[in-house]
């Protein structure tokens, strides 16, 4: 991590949150698959919610809120937020063979959450890919 990083992870709060492991429950996988391979062509968004135990971060739900989708990109009203929502970062997916972070993707990134999930064609569990806040990309483990 670039030192610049570090410092505005200071700043924000995200370096207090770092996580040493990332665990994700099986169902939140299957239901990412599903929604992503279900709304093809277009994209779709949700939070991820969870919460951190010894240091590790559990991924336990999705949160949808209200939004658009297009074919190029997907939009969340992050203010219909629920208060004590456990949010820890977000999934979305893209319609084309790429799991990689777009420019508007690591600006997200880099304001909402620690963990980010992009699913790509052909939706399953080879294609997803994990990135922390600074679009870096991330280990996880399904449980």
């Amino acid at each position: 991590m670039k030192k610049i990083d570090k410092f505005f992870g200071t700043i924000l709060g995200n370096r207090k949150k770092e996580v040493s492991e990332v665990q994700i429950d099986r169902e939140v996988v299957e239901e990412i698959i599903q929604i992503a391979e279900k709304s093809y062509p277009l994209e779709f968004s949700a939070i991820l919610q969870g919460k951190i135990e010894d240091n590790i971060l559990k991924i336990e739900g999705l949160i949808f809120l209200p939004g658009a989708a297009s074919e190029d990109g997907a939009v969340m009203e992050i203010f219909m937020m629920p208060m004590l929502s456990d949010d820890m970062g977000s999934v979305h997916s893209h319609p084309g063979y790429s799991a990689m972070p777009s420019t508007a993707d690591l600006q997200f990134f880099a304001k909402r959450g620690l963990f980010h999930i992009i699913i790509a064609q052909p939706y399953d569990l080879n294609s997803i890919r994990a990135y922390d806040s600074f679009g870096e990309p991330m280990d996880y483990t399904i449980v």
